[in-house]
């Protein structure tokens, strides 16, 4: 993927475009805001930026490994940074691995924007979309239910669930 560039308008003053080495501080500023349970660990000021730093390249060795043809986006709202997606565009699903949004832009429509948009796109190609989140501590069950994921296996500490496109639904019922 690192030979693309550019961005990807989306409804709403929202754009996607690929993470760039000048992202690495606001990456590494949503992973912090993300999980602020390792905030929690006893330790000095040092202790705590290495274990975010530690934290922060495993998941991206992780992702890499995982997900090797991945995209990691930026989300922008008026071209300003406000979160991360992390996207795998597969030939039979679409696989949403990571979808951050800094405190200040969460409920406000920017990550269900851009999950609209996905799934207007997938629908097209008559592709599912898949992705696992947290059962507890997030909003994101609520959310992805709202937006028409459905639960398709508990494996605590997580719910995995999928959309289908309408057609596909559709086609399947009869």
């Amino acid at each position: 993927m690192a030979g693309l560039n550019g961005s990807f308008a989306l409804p709403g003053n929202l754009a996607l475009r690929f993470t760039g080495a000048d992202d690495e501080p606001f990456l590494f500023q949503l992973l912090k805001e993300a999980r602020p349970w390792l905030s929690w660990a006893e330790g000095n000021s040092d202790f705590l930026r290495v274990l975010h730093e530690q934290q922060f390249n495993a998941i991206r060795t992780g992702l890499g490994q995982a997900y090797p043809e991945h995209m990691d986006l930026i989300i922008e709202d008026c071209g300003i940074r406000v979160g991360r997606l992390v996207v795998s565009l597969g030939y039979s699903e679409w696989r949403l691995s990571e979808l951050q949004l800094l405190t200040g832009a969460q409920g406000k429509g920017i990550g269900s924007g851009v999950i609209r948009s996905l799934q207007t796109a997938a629908a097209r190609l008559s592709l599912p979309i898949t992705l696992s989140t947290p059962m507890f501590g997030s909003h994101g069950p609520h959310v992805y239910h709202r937006l028409g994921f459905q639960v398709t296996e508990v494996s605590p500490p997580h719910y995995h669930m999928q959309w289908m496109p309408p057609q596909v639904v559709a086609s399947m019922q009869h």
